[in-house]
């Protein structure tokens, strides 16, 4: 723990302003791989298949009220929007996915940008810190006696190489978290715009074929 407190102190002031970074980062890390393995995720088997079979009679309230079970996932969100759409009119089945998708992917894909900001500045910071420490390096040679010499340029080393290596730290970190959530939150979109082309198909069918009753009377 003494070290790791030593490593602080030595870095200088610089080491101060990329804690906030670091915080930052595991934060919006932490709060979306909570978001992407635990909140958004359902079923998709069981809900396509509770949606489809409303669709594939024409029955797009039922379709709509089972969208209910599951509101808060993108596909849900994506698929009450999307049955708006086909009971309102829409232009072509590409555009209508697209629509419905465009509030989804937000929710899904919100702030994981930021870690490849973070990294980045995190990175640039720790640089500045660097520079700055080998400037008092300089300073200090030709300030002070030749026998205090070493010590005043340990210690400038000492802020120059601790800013370039917790920098450098942030920045891995902040990688590997937006490699962790960017993967679920991309898989979860291919699944959900996947499902939306399904229910435009079924209800395609339901228009071109003899209607059913199988699933409840038809609406809309």
């Amino acid at each position: 723990m003494a070290w790791i407190i030593t490593f602080f102190k030595d870095g200088g002031y610089f080491m101060l302003i990329n804690i906030a970074f670091l915080v930052l980062g595991m934060g919006v890390t932490l709060e979306r791989f909570i978001l992407v393995y635990f909140v958004l995720p359902i079923n998709e088997k069981t809900f396509v298949a509770s949606v489809e079979k409303y669709l594939k009679v024409g029955n797009i309230d039922a379709a709509a009220k089972a969208c209910q079970v599951a509101p808060r996932p993108a596909l849900s969100r994506a698929t009450r929007t999307l049955l708006g759409l086909i009971k309102n009119g829409y232009e072509s089945p590409m555009l209508a996915v697209e629509q419905a998708m465009m509030d989804a992917r937000g929710v899904v894909m919100t702030r994981i940008s930021w870690l490849w900001a973070i990294a980045n500045i995190a990175t640039l910071i720790g640089l500045i810190g660097t520079v700055t420490g080998l400037i008092g390096a300089f300073a200090a040679i030709s300030g002070v006696a030749a026998d205090q010499r070493a010590n005043v340029l340990s210690k400038s080393i000492s802020e120059a190489m601790n800013n370039t290596a917790f920098g450098l730290s942030i920045a891995v970190l902040c990688i590997l978290g937006h490699l962790v959530v960017n993967s679920k939150a991309v898989s979860l979109i291919e699944k959900s715009e996947h499902a939306l082309f399904q229910f435009m198909n079924a209800h395609a069918q339901w228009r071109k074929g003899p209607r059913s009753s199988d699933a409840g009377p038809a609406k809309g």
